[in-house]
């Protein structure tokens, strides 16, 4: 291979799976929680506010019915005895008390209608706006954490292995430096070459 591995410490990846992890166990709690609260909020709405208020506004009802009739009933009958019209204080006065329990009764129950399609519309909102995370928890997380203890493993295990040794005989020939011919070597063949300036010997003059 033309490359190498430089390994210090591979720690981190453990470390950094654990946090995954830990966030994703955080995360899908917290959103149990807020869908627990949420359907929670929608059942009370629903009903057990729906049921009180509907109460609530027939009864009510039936008692501002009596208290008009209980004015009605007085003012005949104190017509009858003295021949004129009472001012019925005490019955006016609970006539108007009673409807005014009964529109309080009337818009506490509109509101909880309103309130209930309102929770229900930011509800489905809500679950469109986490479908990304819960995807991240329930898929892409746990595919990252199946990597990252599959390449903890395969750095363990290449760091288990022991480094090949390198041959003597290739270390010699690396480290070994250039043989050099001996000195006395180099002197004779320097010797042996002609020297330009030397005189040469004179010729023999040719016999008669």
């Amino acid at each position: 291979m033309g490359g190498q591995a430089r390994i210090d410490s591979f720690t981190a990846l453990s470390e950094f799976r654990a946090s995954l992890a830990t966030f994703a166990s955080i995360a899908a709690n917290a959103l149990d929680e807020a869908g627990t609260d949420i359907q929670r909020t929608i059942q009370w709405l629903r009903e057990d506010r729906y049921r009180h208020w509907k109460s609530q506004v027939e009864a009510r009802t039936s008692q501002y019915t009596r208290a008009k009739l209980a004015l009605k009933q007085r003012e005949v009958l104190d017509r009858a005895i003295a021949g004129t019209r009472s001012g019925c204080v005490e019955e006016r006065r609970a006539v108007q008390i009673a409807e005014r329990r009964l529109r309080d009764a009337e818009n506490k129950f509109r509101l909880v209608r309103v309130y209930g399609r309102q929770i229900e519309k930011e509800s489905l909102e809500y679950k469109g706006a986490i479908h990304g995370l819960i995807s991240a928890i329930e898929v892409d997380i746990p595919n990252a954490c199946a990597s990252l203890d599959h390449m903890v493993n395969s750095l363990e295990q290449y760091v288990a292995l022991a480094p090949p040794e390198t041959p003597l005989s290739s270390r010699e020939g690396i480290d070994s430096p250039v043989v050099q011919p001996p000195e006395e070597t180099v002197a004779d063949d320097r010797n042996r070459e002609p020297n330009e300036n030397a005189e040469l010997p004179a010729p023999e003059e040719a016999k008669p």
